[in-house]
Formats: structure tokens, sequence, C-alpha cells
């Protein structure tokens, strides 16, 4: 594929690229914590843990990792997907601070998100 030197193409380009780079974690996460949700359920909140079943809460938070994932994937709506996207993956950073050397890539996720809502944002 040429780009041609169109700088709309070059949109286009990063806004796919990080639309993969986004949805890559969010579906790895999905099925890693759908085949080890013991490795996974102790980075849900605590006073999440004392409301809900371990298994709704891994379940639930699955389905909407997968939805993330296609939905970026899709190219539908896009700004309002990085938006989800973002505000997902400021939740999990806020609430596993203590978990920062394992999390801490989630900040970077958290920053291409709002860079593919902001490239989107006019759209």
């Amino acid at each position: 594929m040429k780009l041609k030197n169109n700088p709309e193409n070059y949109s286009k380009l990063a806004s796919f690229t990080l639309r993969v780079a986004l949805a890559i974690p969010f579906l790895y996460a999905a099925v890693a914590a759908t085949l080890q949700p013991e490795a996974w359920i102790g980075f849900m909140p605590q006073f999440l843990q004392n409301l809900f079943p371990s298994s709704l809460l891994l379940g639930a938070h699955s389905s909407l990792n997968v939805i993330l994932g296609l939905w970026l994937l899709s190219g539908w709506k896009t700004k309002y997907a990085a938006a989800l996207s973002a505000l997902t993956l400021l939740t999990i950073t806020l609430t596993n601070l203590g978990a920062l050397d394992i999390i801490f890539r989630d900040i970077g996720l958290l920053l291409a998100a709002v860079s593919l809502a902001l490239l989107h944002y006019q759209k």
C-alpha cells in the first residue's frame, strides 16, 4: 500500500495502528482471565470482590474487554470506543496503584486511547 504524501492517509494508518495496539491487550486480557481466573482476580478492587462473586466480576470484565477489543478493531464510532477504553484503563490504573510494577504499561495504553480519541474528535 503506497501512502502517497497525503496527510489523510497517514491519519487513517495512525488510527488503525492505535486501534490494533489497544485491541490486542483487551482481547488478551479477556482470554487470559477466562483461562486463569486465579491469576487475575487479585486485580479486582476488594470492595467489588466483597459485593460480587469472583466469577461474575471476571466474566463481566472479560466481556467488556472483548467488546472493547472488537469495537476498536471495527473502526465504528472510534472516538467513543477510544474514550471508553481510556476510562476503563484509567479505572484499572487508579484501582491498582499498589501494583504499579505490573500495571505501569496500562498508563501508556491509556495515553494511546486518549490519542486515538483526540485523533477522531473532529471526525
